[in-house]
């Protein structure tokens, strides 16, 4: 609660510091330090901004695993990674603050509703602080969360999406289309001169950035075998982190596929990955964030979702396919705003109990 007193007591103090701290200016900072899937599911709130509010500075506070997303988005004028020690306690909570300060946002759309990033709105002097309102919040999140502004409340089964754009009603954008964008780095069309022929390549997600929705290696060599014995497919694209090099290479051996499996797992930086992804007839993968990029560009995807709530978030592509065990009574378990890293059951059978025939089977693939 030492948070929460502290604010309370600022409060007065901020309040009128910042009537005369944003001097007019048209700024808006966003706070999305989400990951990457996350991140992409908000890109159309910085196209409805500079829709409606042309004139608008439009800064970003962003993961650093997601900020190369937004270095070539046309909407934002800045970017600023968010630092570790940020969330460290009452100094590195203050030093957030001071580095917003000194960058002078007039209005702040925090998105994602922690503590580090409601405290440091409140204390940059943002004049006005719109915030989501979670459906999960702690009591500390709630008493911090009425000194802003304005609040948006998220309410299930609606998309986080959804409830992000209706958030800037309260900044004067009114009417908004949800189409989701992914913009490349310029010239990096060379990241797809690794595929070779007419294709069609179907490309195969190893990574999650969470162990809970982890599909394990033995359930994607079977899928990687199926493809490659049953379809006509040019070839099997491995997508994923250096971090899933040592996997990748397993999935090759296992699925005994040399010359049809390429290991693109960490070849390239996340920047390129739409040139490659473009490739693909379809992409699969679990929950994450390359899944959202793909679907983002119009290329069809299947989605194992495992614990992941898609009432919350999915991909929303027409021919984007959805894989989830509907029969527990423990899914989902995973939520936008509420999201464990284990199974309180120790069985993770949302996501092991998802048979490769199944994925297989929604692939629909020319057969061989």
């Amino acid at each position: 609660m030492l948070y929460v007193i502290l604010a309370y007591i600022s409060y007065p103090f901020v309040r009128l510091a910042s009537r005369f701290f944003c001097n007019g200016s048209d700024s808006i900072l966003v706070f999305q330090t989400a990951k990457i899937g996350d991140m992409i599911c908000t890109t159309p709130v910085f196209r409805e901004i500079k829709r409606a509010r042309p004139g608008t500075r439009l800064g970003v506070v962003a993961d650093p695993v997601a900020a190369p997303l937004l270095r070539f988005n046309p909407h934002i004028d800045e970017i600023i990674e968010f630092k570790k020690e940020w969330k460290r306690g009452l100094g590195g909570k203050l030093a957030f603050a001071r580095e917003l300060r000194a960058r002078r946002y007039c209005e702040a759309l925090i998105l994602m509703p922690n503590t580090a990033n409601v405290l440091a709105a409140l204390w940059s002097m943002a004049l006005k602080r719109v915030a989501v309102y979670p459906d999960f919040v702690g009591r500390t999140q709630r008493w911090l969360l009425r000194l802003n502004t304005a609040l948006e409340y998220h309410q299930r089964p609606g998309m986080a999406m959804e409830t992000y754009l209706r958030s800037l009603r309260h900044l004067g954008v009114k009417g908004y289309g949800t189409d989701k964008e992914v913009y490349g780095a310029p010239g990096s069309a060379v990241a797809s001169g690794c595929l070779k022929g007419p294709g069609p390549f179907v490309g195969v997600v190893l990574g999650t950035g969470n162990d809970l929705k982890d599909w394990g290696t033995e359930n994607f060599i079977g899928l990687v075998r199926l493809i490659l014995d049953k379809t006509g497919v040019a070839g099997v694209a491995l997508l994923g982190s250096d971090k899933e090099q040592d996997k990748a290479a397993l999935v090759i051996e296992g699925a005994g596929g040399k010359g049809r499996v390429i290991d693109l797992c960490g070849r390239f930086a996340l920047s390129e990955m739409p040139e490659v992804l473009k490739k693909m007839s379809v992409v699969i993968g679990v929950d994450t964030g390359l899944v959202y990029m793909a679907d983002a560009l119009g290329v069809p995807v299947v989605d194992i979702a495992g614990p992941c709530d898609m009432d919350d978030q999915r991909p929303t592509g027409k021919k984007s396919v959805i894989v989830q065990r509907k029969d527990l009574p423990c899914v989902p378990c995973s939520h936008t705003f509420k999201a464990p890293y284990g199974c309180r059951y120790g069985h993770r059978a949302c996501v092991k109990g998802i048979t490769v025939e199944e994925v297989f089977e929604v692939l629909k693939l020319p057969a061989s």
